[in-house]
């Protein structure tokens, strides 16, 4: 049975085969139900409920987003038997999460292939980097063997600090990049002044210990190889003297790890010695402690942030190192004095102090833990949708075809009216429905929801709770066998947008402008870009880039819209001319993303994010690069000439590219995982052809060089709203040497980039954090309950 068990764990076909039917019943949920956004899954099998990091982790998902969908499942062990019900929905809710949270080694999990828009986040439970865990234990007793498929299949992991992401990157067997030094959510409590004193207060007067005894916590590590081979020798403990030795000032309060407390040690009875196994949590008992006493245990991590003394004892190192291993020398972790012997452990309790050792083990292992742990991991790991293909991919085609027409126009045409008569029929019953105080956002422009969309969602959930919101994301797919599922999502979108009262769009929807709606319907048009740079929509039907005019009319290109936002006065007339619409129906209400760009604190954690990620970064003079797409070339060439002109001016050169473009040729840094916009917050300078994104890098006051070989190409398929020669805010370079020259030299200007902001792009108004956004779902609001669209343009 051993032998058995030894070729299982290691043959990765074992393995699998073992789990198939969990497999298969993971697969077909795959096929059958989609990635939910927001939707965050908790496992675990060494708890019963939320507690520890993960319910730290609850608790902040529903701050930061009240309307998030959490599921926990859970188990007290790996030996205990999973309920039926567990067994038979984890392979749903496997399918249907974006996020999957773990907290401990869960092996159902590891034999899947989950699906690439699925973030798998290990949030370790213990902090630091002590004892050897995972595939730092490869050949080790109770470590994996060659052919484990354990803790392979995570996407991204948390610890707690930048100089330990080697040691959990060895352990998971992952790219130390996606190893994220964000901190540890249980470790936030330990910044709290209020609570540490009110816990302290609390655990005295639960367990009688007078105000003038001092309290030392006894919580040593167990020894084995898990929890089914758990123990720790009690024995080892001179129990019967310490109380003693000690005095009437000293309690001591033991905290036997769950895995042993849960096989009945005894520990012996004292008045002055108190057995706290049963309590889950160690927290409240370290915050009443003056004195931490503790072996191999990773509680000296969070218990140094209190900067309290501990005693280590140990009087079985030698074997336990022996047979354990740590990641670095054990005596890099003594951050207090070594007891090997039991007779000499009351005198090191009473001697303890905390010195410039205990500080300087806090700094290396616990430096990104500062109370704000939960707040980035949720927002950075959890709420934030995973990037399927973070990398340019050298490859011919993108992943994603923009939409174009090729052949002749009549069976296009042909198409557009099929296509709205069964909208209409499918629709038609559907308003039949009672309309209902809901707001629906669609957008085929973006792979996952944008920032807009989020912001814009919490805000008007903030105002008024009563409010549903529905976010529908969803770009047109390539294939025909895609588009029928496409199809399935425009019913969606028909019965959300049958039942609500707000539909809002940020670029052409077929949902929103080929059906006749219901009079209480008003429908916004909150357009994807800032400023109004290339010509679009109707302003250039039958030109190169634009749209035949007879299939515009086909699809009623823009029709129907009750409000037109725009960014700034100056986008008045571009958008009336690009939807068709009358100016008193456009409405100057930039888009939130104007919170985020000049938001000081957000653009400081993300200019640390981007520097954790991408250290070379930091100390550097930037240039981020952003070309804009062109729908007759998708696949662009690596721009190496660009990159090596700059560095010769002392310039690093980030591109970041259109997301349906790819990238051909050698290899340059596109610091994957962060977009443009974040980009722009590390940026001195920023460069592109005619990408809008200068709006974004103007607002931001970053300045802004134009590289455009082909202008005049481009201006006789592609006219601007403004004077590309004379109206931008920096210079027009038509070679790679003219832009090298122009940077080297500081052409562009932080002041004309902020002059070309104040055109195009409103003053934020208002005194909340988020003016922008709280001003358009104030315009939302304010017509959930109006007359319709008679009251949309009062």
């Amino acid at each position: 049975m051993r032998l058995l068990r030894r070729r299982l764990r290691g043959n990765a076909f074992l393995q699998r085969w073992r789990f198939g039917l969990w497999i298969a019943l993971y697969a077909v949920a795959s096929r059958l139900v989609r990635v939910r956004e927001g939707r965050t899954l908790f496992l675990s099998d060494s708890r019963t409920d939320f507690s520890g990091n993960i319910a730290f982790l609850r608790d902040e998902i529903r701050r930061q987003r009240p309307d998030a969908r959490i599921v926990g499942i859970f188990k007290a062990g790996l030996a205990d038997r999973r309920p039926l019900r567990d067994s038979l929905r984890l392979p749903w809710e496997l399918a249907r999460a974006q996020t999957i949270v773990l907290d401990d080694y869960y092996p159902m999990i590891y034999p899947l292939h989950l699906r690439p828009e699925t973030r798998l986040l290990q949030v370790w439970h213990a902090a630091g980097a002590y004892k050897k865990v995972g595939w730092s234990r490869a050949g080790l007793p109770g470590g994996p063997l060659p052919g484990s498929v354990a803790h392979r299949n995570y996407t991204d992991a948390t610890v707690s600090s930048e100089a330990i992401r080697p040691d959990y990157a060895e352990a998971f067997a992952m790219d130390v990049a996606r190893v994220h030094a964000l901190g540890v959510p249980r470790t936030d409590v330990f910044f709290d002044t209020e609570l540490i004193e009110r816990s302290r207060r609390d655990v005295r007067a639960r367990l009688g210990i007078r105000p003038d005894q001092r309290v030392a916590v006894f919580a040593p590590t167990f020894r084995g190889n898990g929890q089914l081979s758990a123990h720790y020798d009690i024995d080892a403990v001179p129990w019967s003297e310490l109380p003693d030795d000690l005095g009437e000032e000293w309690v001591v309060l033991v905290k036997l790890h769950p895995f042993v407390a849960r096989k009945g040690a005894d520990i012996p009875s004292h008045e002055r010695i108190i057995d706290v196994s049963a309590e889950r949590e160690l927290n409240e008992l370290m915050m009443a402690a003056d004195v931490l006493i503790t072996d191999y245990s990773s509680a000296i991590f969070e218990f140094s942030l209190l900067g309290r003394p501990m005693v280590f004892f140990c009087p079985d190192v030698e074997v336990y190192a022996a047979e354990r291993s740590f990641y670095h020398p054990f005596e890099d972790y003594l951050a207090g004095p070594l007891v090997t012997d039991g007779a000499d452990l009351a005198a090191a309790i009473r001697d303890a102090r905390a010195g410039d050792d205990l500080e300087a083990f806090r700094e290396r292992f616990m430096s990104a833990c500062d109370g704000h742990s939960t707040e980035r991991i949720v927002r950075e790991m959890i709420l934030t949708p995973r990037q399927v293909d973070e990398r340019p991919k050298l490859l011919d085609d993108p992943p994603v075809q923009p939409t174009r027409i090729d052949g002749p126009v009549g069976r296009h045409l042909l198409a557009a009216h099929v296509l709205r008569t069964a909208l209409r029929a499918c629709y038609a019953p559907l308003k039949l429905l009672p309309t209902r105080r809901k707001v629906v956002m669609i957008s085929r422009e973006h792979p996952e929801e944008t920032d807009d969309f989020i912001d814009l969602r919490t805000a008007i959930a903030e105002m008024d709770p009563t409010v549903r919101v529905v976010s529908l994301v969803r770009m047109v797919p390539p294939g025909l066998v895609r588009k029928l599922g496409y199809a399935a999502h425009l019913l969606v979108q028909l019965f959300h947008v049958a039942t609500a009262r707000v539909l809002i769009v940020d670029t052409y929807s077929m949902v929103a402008s080929m059906l006749r709606h219901k009079d209480d319907l008003v429908v916004i048009q909150i357009w994807h870009a800032l400023g109004a740079f290339k010509k679009f929509g109707l302003s250039i039907l039958g030109t190169g880039e634009g749209r035949d005019e007879r299939l515009a009319d086909a699809m009623r290109m823009h029709a129907g819209y009750d409000l037109v936002l725009a960014s700034g006065d100056a986008c008045r007339a571009p958008y009336a001319e690009a939807f068709g619409t009358d100016d008193s129906r456009i409405v100057v209400a930039p888009l939130p993303r104007v919170d985020r760009l000049r938001d000081d604190e957000l653009t400081r954690q993300t200019r640390e994010r981007i520097y954790r990620r991408h250290p070379h970064l930091r100390g550097a003079r930037i240039a981020v690069f952003a070309p804009t797409f062109r729908i007759e070339d998708t696949a662009m060439a690596a721009p190496d000439d660009v990159v090596a002109a700059l560095e010769a001016v002392g310039v690093h050169v980030v591109v970041k590219l259109h997301p349906l473009m790819t990238l051909r040729g050698s290899d340059v840094d596109t610091a994957e995982g962060f977009s443009t916009q974040e980009m722009l917050t590390v940026a001195d300078v920023f460069i592109t052809d005619y990408s809008s994104t200068l709006f974004e890098a103007a607002v931001r006051g970053v300045p802004t060089y134009f590289l455009a070989p082909d202008l005049d190409e481009y201006l006789a398929t592609r006219d601007f709203y403004l004077d590309y020669r004379r109206d931008l805010p920096g210079p027009v370079c038509t070679t790679v040497d003219e832009l090298a020259t122009a940077v080297e030299a500081g052409a562009a200007k932080a002041t004309d980039a902020a002059a070309f902001a104040r055109r195009w792009v409103a003053e934020s108004e208002g005194t909340t954090a988020r003016p922008c956004a709280d001003r358009i779902a104030r315009l939302v609001l304010d017509r959930i309950d109006g007359p319709g669209r008679a009251g949309a343009l009062s």
